[in-house]
């Protein structure tokens, strides 16, 4: 096998590579230092100090106003939560007035009731008159807080005084549910938690939308008024003078009678215009 064919070794690789770089540095270190300009660059950096101060202003500018929007933003979160407090006070005011529970009961009522809750017990309920008997089994869970079919029998003296209670019950049910009208509420069982959420959303929403409103037409008449000049006052001033006039003028025709018709009666050396003196007495 010949020499050319061999392979060469590491180190001779390493010494061929050595070789190479120090011709590069050679060759650098003979070469003349130069400086190079680029003609484009150096005219836009010449030629672009205006368009880079108002570059500048406007990133100001845009920062100032991203401030605002977060100050404005934050005023707002402030203010929503301050309504929401004052609507939640309002409700629980109203209620307590009304004398029905507030929400802090309604969390004690419920927390009371999830400890309560056990598996379903079945309950059984006889109906019963001269001729039969009938027993009544249920076995699914119920609220004991909803008013429901009482256990008693048909025909026992009993009867009459269990329903003059039910029908006084009533009229306090129709008392409670004309409050309720009254103030907005819904008409559901005070009971129910649900409802009395639902029934502090409605009031919640409805001062909400009231003091919207009121601020939107504040808001309208005081830009109105702002974007008015002296001129155009005095303009809606003179416009709404003849306004008036014209319909005074009108009210008069309709009335039988014409503007100005008292006017010149006086004038003249005429013998009709003269008042009549020292009349003599027949």
């Amino acid at each position: 096998m010949s020499s050319s064919s061999r392979p060469k070794s590491n180190i001779e690789l390493l010494t061929e590579q050595h070789k190479y770089v120090q011709k590069a540095r050679k060759a650098r270190a003979e070469q003349i230092e130069s400086i190079k300009f680029d003609d484009d660059a150096r005219r836009e950096w010449l030629s672009g100090f205006s368009k880079r101060k108002k570059a500048k202003v406007e990133e100001k500018r845009a920062r100032a106003i991203e401030r605002d929007k977060q100050a404005h933003k934050e005023e707002r979160r402030h203010a929503r939560e301050e309504l929401k407090k004052k609507a939640a006070e309002n409700v629980r005011n109203v209620r307590l007035a009304m004398g029905l529970p507030t929400g802090d009961d309604e969390e004690m009522a419920s927390g009371d009731e999830s400890s309560n809750e056990g598996p379903a017990v079945p309950l059984e309920d006889e109906y019963e008159d001269d001729d039969q008997i009938a027993t009544v089994t249920i076995t699914e869970d119920f609220d004991p807080s909803i008013p429901g079919p009482s256990t008693r029998k048909f025909g026992s003296p009993s009867s009459d005084e269990e329903g003059d209670e039910h029908r006084s019950g009533q009229l306090g049910d129709a008392e409670k549910t004309k409050k309720r009208k009254a103030v907005g509420l819904p008409d559901m069982p005070a009971s129910s938690h649900r409802a009395q959420k639902k029934a502090k959303s409605i009031l919640e929403q409805a001062k909400l939308e009231k003091k919207e409103r009121q601020e939107r037409a504040e808001k309208a008449d005081k830009q109105s008024r702002g974007m008015e000049t002296k001129a155009e006052r005095k303009f809606g001033r003179a416009m709404e003078a003849k306004r008036r006039a014209k319909r005074a003028g009108i009210a008069m025709e309709r009335d039988g009678r014409q503007r100005g018709t008292d006017k010149g009666k006086r004038k003249g050396n005429g013998a009709h215009n003269k008042p009549l003196r020292g009349r003599k007495r027949g």
